[in-house]
C-alpha cells in the first residue's frame, strides 16, 4: 500500500472514530459503522429476525423450502465463495423474496492485517456485492455480517471511502443463537446451531435452546446457518412453535432500528472532512 493512500485511510478513520452512536449526525449513521451494531430493538415486540450465515450450497434449498413451507421471510449473509459454486442457489435465495447480505468472499477473521491491507478487506466485500447486487430489487437495502462477529474501527475506514460499500448497513449482530448454553438440572437454555452439529445433538433438541433464548427475549435477531445438513430440519422445528404463539417474522430492512444507519434514498451524502488527529475519540473495537 502506498503511503498516500495510508494516509486517506488514517484520516478516514479520525473522521469515523470521532463520534459515538448518540452523538453522531445522519450523515454518519448512513456508513458502516465503527462499532459492531448490537442493538436490533426487537426484544420486547414479538417479532423475530431470521438470519441465515454461510451459504448457499446444496443444502440451502431444504432451508428454502421450509421457509416457503411456513411463509416467512428471512435475511441470507452470503459468502463469495459458496455463491460462486452454487450461483442457482444465490438466485434462488433472491426469487423466493429472502433478502441478501454479505458475508465477505471467504470468511476470513477480520484480523488487524486487514487494515494493513486495505485492497484484501474491500476484495471481501466487493466479490459478494458483484454476485448479489444483479439478483436484489432495487429498493433493498444492503446489509453486512462479519465474520464470526469480529470487526474494528479501521475496517469502517478502509471500506466507507469505496462509493458503493459505504452503502452498507453494519456491521450487524445478533441476539440469539450465538451460544449453547445449559442449566444446572440439564435443559437446554440457548442453542448456537453449529455447536449443537458438534454435540451431535438433533434439530430437536438444538430447537429447545433457539426457542428458550427467543422467547425469554420476547423476540430478536436471530442466527443460523443453511449449510448443514440439520439446517433445514432446525428450521421446521423451530417455526411452528413460534407461529403458535403469535411471532410475526421480518427481514433485516424490516427492522425499525436499523433504518436510521440506511443510505439516503437519494444515494447521496454530503461532503465529508476529516477532523484533524487531535479530535479522535478512542473506539472500542469489538474482538
Amino acid at each position: 500500500m502506498n503511503r498516500t493512500l495510508a494516509a486517506a485511510l488514517v484520516a478516514s478513520l479520525f473522521a469515523l472514530s470521532a463520534f459515538t452512536i448518540s452523538g453522531a449526525s445522519a450523515q454518519d449513521l448512513a456508513l458502516l459503522q465503527p462499532k459492531t451494531i448490537f442493538k436490533s430493538g426487537l426484544k420486547g415486540t414479538h417479532t423475530v429476525a431470521l438470519t441465515f450465515d454461510d451459504g448457499p450450497n446444496a443444502n440451502t434449498g431444504a432451508v428454502l423450502d421450509a421457509l416457503d413451507k411456513f411463509h416467512v421471510k428471512a435475511t441470507f449473509f452470503i459468502v463469495g465463495n459458496m455463491a460462486h459454486s452454487h450461483p442457482m442457489v444465490l438466485a434462488r435465495i433472491a426469487a423466493d423474496g429472502q433478502l441478501l447480505g454479505n458475508h465477505s468472499a471467504t470468511h476470513p477473521l477480520l484480523s488487524a492485517r486487514y487494515d494493513d491491507n486495505p485492497e484484501l478487506l474491500l476484495a471481501q466485500l466487493r466479490d459478494v456485492d458483484r454476485q448479489i447486487a444483479p439478483l436484489m430489487k432495487p429498493d433493498d437495502k444492503l446489509y453486512f455480517r462479519a465474520p464470526y462477529g469480529s470487526w474494528r474501527a479501521a475496517h469502517a475506514a478502509i471500506l466507507n471511502a469505496d462509493p458503493r460499500l459505504r452503502d452498507y448497513v453494519g456491521p450487524i449482530y445478533w441476539d440469539a443463537g450465538g451460544e449453547t448454553s445449559m442449566s444446572s438440572d440439564g435443559y437446554v437454555m440457548s442453542s448456537a446451531d453449529w455447536n449443537c452439529w458438534a454435540r451431535h445433538w438433533t434439530a430437536q433438541v438444538c430447537a429447545k435452546g433457539y426457542l428458550r433464548e427467543i422467547r425469554r427475549d420476547d423476540g430478536g435477531v436471530v442466527i443460523m446457518h443453511c449449510i448443514q445438513s440439520q439446517s433445514a430440519d432446525l428450521v421446521k422445528a423451530v417455526l411452528p412453535a413460534l407461529i403458535e404463539e403469535g411471532y410475526q417474522f421480518v427481514r433485516l430492512d424490516q427492522v425499525p432500528d436499523y433504518k436510521q444507519y440506511e443510505t439516503p434514498d437519494d444515494g447521496k451524502l454530503a461532503a465529508w472532512t476529516p477532523p484533524s488527529p487531535g479530535a479522535l475519540v478512542r473506539v472500542r473495537d469489538v474482538k
